[in-house]
């Protein structure tokens, strides 16, 4: 218990940087498409009074999503739960957190049509994301069990 207190901690500064890299980058591939550069958007800027205060908003929040989202991780090492309840807890963690600082930031609309499109999109990536950390996991576990059968194989012979 000690030791996933600190792999929590631990995590969740490590994710700090990476969702505030993973905020800048959305901003600039959004930049690129739009022709304009704006560190965050109108919606983030109004509610905040100034671009500044939006854009340090943005940069707080982010970088909170980011912690929340690696500090959680270590649900996924809980031996005795199973994979459905580990992913619906994780999911049930991250997602109230990531819909408030999108309404906060403006990355979404305080309307029925704003909230179902955004956890459509949400559900999507957080799916695509899930099903390739389980793909690449079930190769490992694949392989580490071929591994075990040839041994098992050669030391019978």
């Amino acid at each position: 218990m000690k030791n996933m207190k600190k792999q929590i901690l631990l995590r969740s500064a490590i994710g700090f940087p990476i969702g505030v890299c993973i905020s800048s980058l959305i901003i600039l591939v959004i930049s690129f498409c739009i022709g304009t550069y704006a560190p965050c958007s109108p919606g983030c800027t109004a509610l905040f009074g100034s671009e500044t205060a939006g854009a340090t908003a943005q940069f707080l929040l982010s970088g909170l999503v980011g912690s929340v989202f690696a500090g959680s991780s270590v649900i996924w090492e809980v031996e005795s739960w199973s994979l459905f309840r580990a992913t619906a807890t994780h999911f049930c963690m991250v997602t109230p957190l990531f819909w408030v600082v999108s309404l906060l930031l403006g990355w979404c609309d305080l309307s029925l049509w704003g909230m179902l499109l955004y956890l459509g999109i949400f559900l999507c990536i957080y799916l695509s994301i899930w099903l390739s950390q389980y793909s690449v996991y079930r190769r490992k576990i694949q392989k580490i069990n071929q591994k075990l059968q040839e041994d098992t194989n050669e030391n019978a012979v």
